[in-house]
């Protein structure tokens, strides 16, 4: 149903041609009447636009059109549409404003980048951390500003998610860069100082490292008086067999927390590339299982190991030698007697696998996240009496990492534990002279 301006203009119409038709009429001029009717109101119609078209272009001296209902009715809807769009304009303003002020207060630095990761902004702290202004740097590629090949390695990438340690151009300061998608196709860059902690990681591994080596010395003295005690026959030492005993397991225990400490700080401090040599994985893991099965005693597990005779790794055996015996070992502890453990290794089109089954009390969901930190224990009274560290599988990551590798968890209570290391296809290697039944069953 048509509205009451466009009723009124249809009656104006109606008027205006029912008139011209009966003057025309009166002087049996008809179509000429009519003809002149609907051009009058043609041109009135055209200069009512045109006035439009002036106004709305910004012209200073021109006015609105304000005859009629359509044509005023059309000029209060678009100056009600101006002065609501004044309003998000200045809430706008505000709003940029206030993030301008937010990100120049930012410590990091902040850069926005285009799809061709040319600078389109760039904060404060950018200058500091940097080297970059806004005034100057705006349009200019990214890759030319920050050269240094970690740091352009990682932008064509293009994976988001990612992070890159990298030296600051400005001063002697390590960053942390990391790049997420930001507004239509382009990309937010955002730098962090980390200098700071890692200064203080350095000097936490340092001490670690450190007291480690001065306590390891007096340990193993201890270690070795109270088994020299233990071993003698003096009747007159019976009666602190016992206390003896006690201590001896407690040093040995802690001479062991020493051993991983130092393993830990080895493999977190910054060094040279691993040598590459050659790994005889399937008969490490048969040396592996041998000794678990000493750990294991009487508790009768069964240890089966599946192993492709002819899949060795480049890597450092040493390493490797502890990673995969603190997962097997930790195994054996946490599976409860006569259950199953499952060693394999194997490889497929996407890598080489350490593959550790076992059946026993499964792990809940929410500790597996925190199971690679340093001296998380699920139950710490149970880990301590097994004899466990709490530092093994901290040990795992870390080495699986220096390998090119990950280490992958999953485990359900009531059924068991699956640990999965992967290493990447390239550390394969096919020995040409060695000779192993490639499956053994303990």
């Amino acid at each position: 149903m048509l509205a009451k301006p466009w009723w009124n203009l249809v009656r104006r119409q109606a008027l205006i041609f029912t008139s011209a038709a009966l003057l025309g009429g009166m002087v049996n001029q008809l179509t000429l009447a009519l003809l002149l009717a609907a051009l009058g109101e043609l041109a009135w119609q055209l200069w009512q636009l045109y006035r439009l078209d002036r106004w709305l272009s910004g012209d200073p001296v021109a006015s609105p059109p304000q005859a009629g209902p359509i044509w005023g009715g059309i000029a209060a809807h678009v100056m009600r549409l101006r002065r609501q769009s004044r309003k998000r304009k200045r809430k706008l303003s505000r709003l940029l404003a206030q993030f301008q002020q937010a990100t120049a207060a930012l410590p990091d630095a902040a850069v926005l980048l285009s799809e061709e990761d040319r600078v389109l902004w760039c904060n404060g702290a950018s200058q500091t951390l940097l080297g970059l202004t806004a005034t100057r740097d705006v349009g200019l590629p990214i890759a030319h500003l920050l050269r240094h090949p970690g740091f352009i390695a990682f932008l064509n990438q293009r994976r988001n998610g990612d992070s890159v340690e990298f030296p600051s151009p400005v001063d002697d300061l390590l960053l942390n860069a990391r790049i997420v998608p930001y507004g239509k196709k382009q990309r937010l860059l955002v730098a962090t100082d980390i200098s700071r902690v890692r200064r203080l990681e350095q000097m936490r591994r340092d001490f670690v490292a450190n007291v480690s080596h001065e306590l390891r010395t007096p340990l193993t003295v201890i270690a070795g008086y109270l088994e020299t005690l233990l071993d003698s026959d003096e009747a007159a030492l019976e009666r602190w067999r016992q206390p003896f005993h006690g201590m001896h397991q407690q040093s040995r225990r802690m001479l062991h927390i020493i051993e991983d400490l130092l393993m830990l700080a080895r493999l977190e401090s910054p060094r040279e590339p691993l040598p590459r040599k050659p790994v005889a994985v399937p008969q490490l893991l048969d040396d592996i299982a041998e000794e678990a099965l000493a750990l294991s005693g009487e508790q009768g597990h069964q240890i089966e190991v599946i192993a492709d005779a002819q899949l060795w790794m480049l890597g450092c055996e040493k390493e490797l030698r502890s990673a995969f015996s603190n997962l097997v070992f930790n195994a054996v502890r946490y599976t409860p007697a006569e259950g199953r453990i499952e060693i394999r290794w194997l490889a497929d089109e996407r890598g080489l696998h350490l593959v550790v089954e076992d059946n026993g009390e499964g792990i809940a969901p929410q500790h597996l996240p925190r199971l690679t930190e340093r001296f998380y224990r699920i139950n710490r009274d149970r880990s301590r009496s097994s004899g466990g560290t709490g530092l093994g599988l901290s040990i795992v990551k870390h080495v699986v990492n220096h390998h090119g590798g990950q280490l992958r968890m999953a485990s359900e209570l009531g059924v068991g534990s699956v640990f999965t290391c992967d290493f990447p296809l390239e550390s394969r290697l096919v020995p040409t002279t060695f000779a192993h039944n490639g499956h053994g069953s303990r």
